[in-house]
């Protein structure tokens, strides 16, 4: 964890699309739909309780996860 008060910043690679309706549990995730069938959601989580409640939920979904990578401040700026 980055250890400030905004959270960190995940990027979370799955097979399989995400649609609309698989995302209103997701509060302000960036979504995009690779054409590999995968999607990369870029989330940012305020504790790691939230992150296991956001993979369980996934896996709740039937979405195998592919990788779980954690944004460095560094990469957050343009």
């Amino acid at each position: 964890m980055c250890g400030d008060s905004t959270g960190s910043r995940y990027q979370v690679r799955v097979r399989g699309h995400l649609d609309q309706r698989l995302l209103h549990w997701l509060n302000e995730a960036q979504v995009v739909n690779q054409p590999n069938g995968e999607a990369v959601l870029t989330l940012t989580i305020a504790d790691q309780t939230e992150l296991y409640s956001i993979l369980i939920k996934m896996r709740d979904l039937g979405l195998p996860l592919i990788a779980l990578y954690e944004q460095t401040k560094e990469e957050d700026t343009p």
